[in-house]
């Protein structure tokens, strides 16, 4: 080899090296949000990760199975978690296996709509667990994670609500568990934006609008990723001063 190529070989490889220092740096600038998708195995949840992944954002999607997580285990770039709502153990386990993790942002997704609250017999268990799922557990595990959410930046809490949960705007009646469930979510939730203010912590109670999911069916006006990039706009502008508010995905207040 001649000392001319070893010189552009050595010019080369410096190069190289400038490159890659250059890429962790601009990851280490800019892909600076954690973001913690609770419930991300379809729906909306799955799409706020695909949407969010596309930002250079570091996502954590929860899922009850990843074996059952088909079109999440496709999207490239994202670490995937078990997480079962209906245990203990399964949401302890997980607030400890990212404990020294910050987060950024936590967008709780997950809830359910039990069909049996349709009959004319209730049945309390069932309700009961519609409260745990939907109100009880995205609380208390929010405040679990409390300690992750101070070690971030943008420290901001999103509870994915309804309309439903609104009383003011109850004109139809019927739906039980759905209801309460929501309204006790909204509740707890504009409580913990109040007690959270101090540690520069917002929280936000978002409706994503009436979504053509499995819960939301056919007839429903918007597709899903209308809605999630609205409510990613909304979520942007989330911060303290808005804290504890309860808006639709187009960033309108709504009546509680």
């Amino acid at each position: 080899m001649s000392n001319k190529d070893k010189i552009n070989k050595k010019r080369r490889l410096v190069t190289e090296d400038l490159l890659k220092c250059s890429w962790t740096y601009y990851k280490f600038i800019y892909k600076m949000s954690n973001i913690l998708i609770i419930g991300a195995n379809r729906g909306l949840g799955l799409e706020f990760v695909k949407q969010y992944s596309n930002t250079n954002h570091n996502i954590i999607a929860t899922t009850r199975n990843k074996n059952n997580s088909t079109e999440l285990n496709e999207i490239n770039n994202i670490d995937i978690a078990e997480l079962d709502l209906t245990s203990d153990a399964s949401v302890n386990n997980f607030v400890t296996s990212i404990e020294s993790q910050k987060i950024d942002i936590l967008i709780h997704n997950a809830g359910i709509f039990s069909d049996e609250q349709l009959k004319e017999d209730l049945d309390i268990d069932v309700w009961m667990n519609e409260m745990r799922i939907n109100a009880v557990i995205p609380i208390i595990l929010a405040r679990k994670l409390k300690n992750n959410l101070k070690m971030g930046s943008d420290k901001k809490v999103v509870f994915i609500s309804s309309q439903m949960g609104s009383i003011d705007d109850n004109y139809s009646g019927r739906f039980y568990f759905y209801r309460s469930s929501k309204s006790a979510l909204n509740s707890a939730a504009k409580s913990l934006s109040i007690d959270w203010k101090e540690d520069d912590i917002s929280v936000l109670i978002l409706h994503p609008g009436w979504v053509k999911t499995d819960m939301g069916g056919t007839s429903a006006k918007l597709e899903i990723p209308e809605s999630i990039t609205r409510m990613i706009n909304v979520i942007s502008e989330l911060n303290l001063d808005n804290s504890g508010s309860f808006l639709n995905y187009e960033g309108k207040k709504l009546e509680w």
